[in-house]
Parts: structure tokens; sequence; C-alpha cells
């Protein structure tokens, strides 16, 4: 496409192909959105898309995770099942850059949409799936969300337990909007790079399980090195030292301490009159 000479962002001129539902994907393509890409959001018919109504609704009447992930998207309508719903996706394919997805796996496929559909036609697409577990291996076939996500990953069993002895529930999307959304985007962009000297597309197959393990590197690297299994106080992130903790103030309140180097730590030992501590 064109470049629009009116827009500086980097990915001005760009269109991104949103089908998606949910989190992950949609707010990959949302960030894509955020660099300047024309993003056109399809949703179901008669209903449109199921986050529009879930959860807690602004002054519209439309739910708030909606109005932040479809903000700068444009919409439309389209029964996918259907011979003439099918006909207008891959005409709008044939003139898209991006098209990002998260149905179940195998989905795509069955109704004629998979990605060797629109190969010939358009040669550029970055074809980019966002997934819970990945599109194939045994868990492929699962549905989850993103607490799903995160027990599967192991990040839960290293947060400090709840009062009952549960983990708690995270109060963001790290999984979807981390490790899924974030990880596409990069990988999207990456992708788009390489176009530009080859003029081939690519397809992208991204699990936010795997994702949230790559963030969770410090602790997997640890294990590996020493064999300690990371959890709660065990490991540098997860409040092992007192250097990298959270504490209760006379105000009740807390107060974050985040002084890994050892001049910050002895600043702090020395600011609350415990030098002995700055050892």
């Amino acid at each position: 496409m064109t470049e629009d000479k009116t827009d500086t962002r980097p990915l001005a001129g760009l269109r991104v192909l949103d089908i998606a539902t949910f989190i992950a994907a949609p707010f990959c393509a949302t960030l894509l959105g955020e660099f300047g890409a024309e993003v056109i959001k399809v949703e179901l018919p008669k209903t449109g898309d199921p986050v529009r109504y879930f959860g807690h609704r602004g002054e519209t009447g439309e739910s708030l995770i909606w109005l932040s992930e479809a903000r700068n998207k444009k919409s439309i309508t389209l029964n996918l099942k259907s011979a003439k719903g099918q006909e207008i996706l891959k005409f709008l394919v044939a003139k898209t850059d991006v098209l990002c997805e998260n149905f179940r796996p195998g989905t795509l496929e069955n109704w004629g949409l998979g990605p060797e559909r629109f190969k010939n036609s358009n040669p550029g697409l970055v074809f980019t799936r966002i997934s819970g577990y990945g599109q194939d291996g045994p868990a492929s076939s699962w549905a989850g969300h993103d607490i799903n996500y995160l027990a599967m990953s192991g990040f839960l069993a290293c947060t400090e337990p709840r009062e009952d002895g549960g983990p708690p529930i995270p109060g963001a999307t790290v999984a979807d909007s981390a490790g899924g959304g974030m990880h596409a985007a990069m990988s999207i962009m990456a992708a788009l790079v390489k176009r530009d000297t080859t003029g081939e597309g690519r397809y992208l197959d991204i699990s936010a399980t795997e994702g949230v393990l790559s963030l969770m590197a410090l602790s997997i690297d640890q294990y590996l090195a020493t064999g300690e299994v990371a959890g709660p106080r065990q490991v540098l992130l997860t409040g092992r030292y007192a250097f990298y903790d959270l504490y209760p103030t006379k105000d009740n309140k807390w107060v974050s301490v985040g002084a890994i180097e050892p001049k910050f730590y002895a600043n702090l030992c020395n600011a609350l009159d415990l030098p002995q501590y700055a050892k």
C-alpha cells in the first residue's frame, strides 16, 4: 500500500485485518493501530463482537474492555461461514498486509480460510495466529483464558499465595497482552521488515503460554543452572531478597522496594538508619 504522507507513524499506510475476539489478537491489532496501521475489525453479524458486552460497561452500554481494544479501528460484520462472507474476506485480504486471528486451531481451515487460501492472491501477507497453547501439540485444542495460560506456564506458582494458600489472581492480562499480543506485534514488525527485502509474507504461530515462559527467563535460568524451582520467596523476582520486596507502612499502605544494585540498597539502609543491613 502507498504510505499516508500525513501520518508519520512507522506503520502508516499498512492495513491490518482483525478477525479475532477477546483479548490477545485484538490487542495485537490495537498496538499495530497505535503505530499507524489502518485496522479493520471483522465482527459477527447481528450481535457484533462478543467483547462489546463483556464485563463492566461504560456510558454507551459497551464494555470497557471493548472501548479499549477497539480504539482506532474500523468495523465490518461478516459471516465467515457463508460463501458471501468468505468472498468479501478474500477481497479484503488481497489488500491487507497483516491478518490477526485467534480461532481454535483448525477452525479457519474447516471454513476453507486457512493461510493456503490466500497465498496466491497475497504472497506478502503476514498471517498471524495467536492461541493459548500453539497450533499443534497435546494442548492445542484446549479452550482457555489468561488465567489458564498463567497457570500452565508456572507464572502463578511463583506469586505470593493468598491467605487461603492459593495463588493470587493477577490484576492484568499478562498472558493475553504481554505473552500473546505484544509478542505477536513484535513478530509481525520483524516479518514486515523482512518482507521489504524479499517481498514474501510470513506465517506466525504465537502461543500466549510460551510468551509468558519467555517473561520468566530469570526463574527458568536459575532452575537450569542450580536446579532450584522458582516459587514465592525462592528467586530474586519473588521476594527472596530484602532489596526487592513490598513492605507495609504505618498508614496501612505499602511501599515497593527495588534496590537491586548494592549502592542503592546501602543508601536505603542508611536512610532508614539501619546500616548494619547494608552489607
